[in-house]
């Protein structure tokens, strides 16, 4: 099971890690009917915070630190029940299942590995 929850880890890393990626070299294609610019000055906002998130997750659990990762997958559950209560709240419910799944994935790869360390 830590196997698993430390390739979920480094899975949900790179998937941070590309979609940002996507975001800063095709702004307009993740946020159209937008103008370049605003759209730019978005995905910059929006892809650093992504970007330090998957790193982290990338190079902490590549580096064995599964305490460090446990806590960050717990973070990325938070941001999830954000991105939930929001498309909750702009009765967009065809997009709640994503963001609640990945948190459940979240919260249940870090209990694995932060319990794996009281053991």
């Amino acid at each position: 099971m830590l196997t698993l929850a430390r390739a979920y880890a480094l899975l949900r890393g790179a998937m941070l890690l590309l979609f940002s990626a996507f975001l800063l070299f095709a702004p307009e294609k993740a946020l159209p009917g937008s103008s370049t610019e605003p759209a730019r000055s978005l995905a910059l906002m929006f892809a650093s915070r992504t970007i330090l998130l998957g790193a982290a997750l990338v190079i902490a659990t590549i580096a064995g630190r599964r305490k460090g990762v446990g806590w960050l997958l717990f973070a990325d559950a938070a941001l999830q029940v954000f991105d939930t209560g929001l498309a909750l709240a702009m009765h967009k419910y065809n997009v709640v299942v994503l963001p609640a799944a990945l948190g459940a994935l979240d919260v249940w790869a870090g209990r694995a590995l932060v319990a794996k360390l009281r053991e």
